[in-house]
């Protein structure tokens, strides 16, 4: 049983540390500098960029729903939704492995086993590197040096997709190896694991996919081009490739690197890029970044928590009363 106190701490920890981190930023940036830019900014944008935020949960719950169903696993669309929702608390764990609590949820509301789900958490992750990199591909031609990252990404990708097509090799190692160390049993959840994860993993679903998760996640590189071009004058076709190749370009960087929630290393990529495409002083830079990311991670991380007290209080009543 998932531990969720115990994940919630993880979250209140993360949250500090990155609390020192912005500040750490702004000092650096020079906080009266940084507050002049906080009111030249145009504020009545926020709840603009915060539907984008939202579009961009909708669409990936849409998926998250779909996706069930392709694995046999049936819940009406409000309470995947609040799963889904859930999943977003444990965004700042790393590489979002806290996001597992939807397997748990999705057991708890159906009684499926963790290995039935958990194959679909991973195909999120496939589709959404793959909509990432086909987002930031456009900026590749403005910075040529990324080339060799996002080919470092595709591999990663299609190593990982490889692994799930060798299901018949992997099932007679498992075997091997549990003849070998009797205690372990694993072929059962292994054989689960693979089964749901090629359904998901045939052209068809992986097309669908990708598709929504480049929809999802133009939403949020496109709240990032809305911040920079109230800060510069740029013609939108260099703004906007530029912006979702900054986008694309901190998350794949942040995943990569496994620290939670890529604190850190996306806030630092996004300053830096900021600086060399758009020419941003530094006090402009750490405000855009510090902006969009509230917006993007931790509106999503306090919905996410809501929405996990409220669904786990919810489905406690209703077993309790059953």
């Amino acid at each position: 049983m998932m531990n969720i106190k115990k994940q919630e701490k993880k979250i209140v920890l993360v949250f500090i540390i990155s609390i020192l981190l912005y500040a750490g930023f702004v000092l650096k940036a020079d906080i009266k500098k940084i507050t002049t830019v906080s009111t030249s900014f145009n504020w009545l944008i926020l709840p603009l960029l915060l539907l984008l935020t939202f579009m961009n949960y909708l669409f990936r719950a849409i998926r998250f729903q779909v996706y069930l169903k392709k694995i046999n696993i049936k819940l009406p669309f409000i309470t995947s939704l609040k799963i889904f929702l859930s999943g977003l608390s444990m965004t700042v764990t790393p590489g979002k492995a806290g996001e597992i609590i939807k397997a748990y949820l999705v057991k708890k509301y159906t009684g499926n086993k963790f290995a039935e789900t958990v194959p679909l958490l991973i195909i999120e992750r496939v589709t959404d590197g793959i909509a990432m990199i086909l987002l930031g591909l456009g900026g590749i031609y403005f910075f040529k040096q990324s080339t060799l990252f996002f080919i470092m990404a595709i591999l990663f990708t299609l190593a990982f997709i490889l692994f799930i097509r060798m299901k018949k090799l992997m099932v007679k190692l498992i075997i091997i190896f549990e003849q070998k160390v009797k205690h372990i049993k694993i072929l059962d959840f292994a054989v689960k694991f693979f089964n749901n994860s090629q359904k998901l993993l045939d052209i068809k679903n992986l097309t669908e996919g990708t598709i929504i998760g480049i929809i999802s996640w133009f939403f949020e590189g496109l709240s990032l081009f809305i911040i920079i071009q109230s800060f510069t004058n740029h013609p939108i076709q260099f703004t906007l490739p530029i912006a979702l190749f900054i986008f694309s370009f901190s998350s794949i960087a942040g995943f990569f690197v496994f620290i939670p929630g890529g604190i850190g290393v996306a806030e630092g990529t996004i300053a830096y890029f900021l600086t060399l495409f758009f020419k941003l002083n530094l006090p402009q830079a750490v405000f855009i970044t510090i902006l969009f990311r509230f917006v993007t991670l931790w509106f999503g991380v306090l919905l996410g928590l809501f929405t996990l007290l409220f669904t786990l209080k919810g489905s406690n009543e209703q077993f309790s009363s059953n």
